[in-house]
């Protein structure tokens, strides 16, 4: 794992003290946001507004802690690297009682933050992995399961309930004037990603009922490789050098285009649509 900075631990992270519009993204993995948000994420990072990323799963992939954490710590160092600045954060909580959650601001831009879940990876199509208990967010959101866990130490469990008022709570505390997430609009089962459909459907949900006017937008995923590519020889320069910075942190994904040839990054790399 490559280490980063922690200058101070903040005890909470409640209302976010910003004047400045804000995005709130809602995403299952640590490279959803890179593959599927960006360069929307990458445009509002650099332009000034606060910006928080949740991450609902660890991305563990059933592997176990050393690959989840340095898929963490590639976002966090990933973040500085699209802000211009050093890798160093200030650890807090999300302040939601009963509840264990990360929360990482950034100590050059305090307006960037993100917040970690650790909820178990599910699995492509939802079937969880036998190292962490074969469950999933899909198995939650449908119900074949009461709750979850976190493959952290923390203890911390959400039933379907519980995870939905945790989301309203951090749109409330947050008051983002946008809220991006996955596909929340198509099916299960349809080729994309379980978590990434039931993070979607969890932040929709989780957003009708919080008392927030914010503006919501769902990313396609995997999904994306079927239609044109639309983004233009910057833009995807651009987004290859940041998500290829990632990938020294991730085992599981290619760090160049000759890595990347013949896997599907390549095609999500340059596109991005909204559903």
């Amino acid at each position: 794992m490559k280490p980063y900075s922690l200058l101070s631990s903040l005890a909470i992270l409640g209302p976010a003290a910003l004047t400045v519009a804000q995005t709130l993204n809602i995403v299952a993995h640590q490279d959803d946001d890179l593959l599927f948000m960006s360069p929307d994420l990458l445009s509002d990072v650099r332009s000034g507004r606060a910006v928080r990323t949740v991450f609902l799963t660890a991305g563990d992939a059933g592997q176990g802690e050393d690959y989840w954490t340095s898929r963490q710590a590639g976002s966090l160092a990933t973040y500085a690297q699209i802000a211009g600045v050093a890798n160093e954060w200030n650890e807090g909580d999300a302040g939601i009682e009963g509840f264990d959650i990360p929360v990482y601001e950034l100590a050059a831009k305090p307006q960037i933050e993100l917040a970690f879940l650790h909820i178990p990876d599910g699995n492509l199509d939802g079937s969880g992995f036998a190292s962490t208990g074969s469950v999933s967010l899909q198995k939650l959101w449908e119900g074949t399961i009461d709750q979850i866990g976190t493959v952290d130490a923390s203890g911390t469990t959400y039933t379907r309930d519980q995870l939905l008022d945790v989301l309203s709570d951090i749109i409330e505390n947050f008051s983002p004037d946008r809220i991006n997430t996955l596909d929340f609009v198509n099916d299960l089962g349809d080729g994309d990603h379980s978590d990434h459909h039931t993070t979607g459907f969890f932040a929709d949900h989780a957003s009708q009922n919080a008392d927030n006017d914010a503006a919501f937008y769902g990313y396609m995923g995997y999904l994306v490789q079927n239609q044109p590519a639309n983004l233009n020889a910057d833009q995807i320069a651009d987004k290859k050098n940041i998500f290829y910075f990632y990938a020294g942190y991730d085992s599981g994904t290619c760090n160049s285009d000759a890595a990347c040839a013949g896997r599907p990054e390549l095609a999500w790399l340059e596109r991005q649509y909204l559903v």
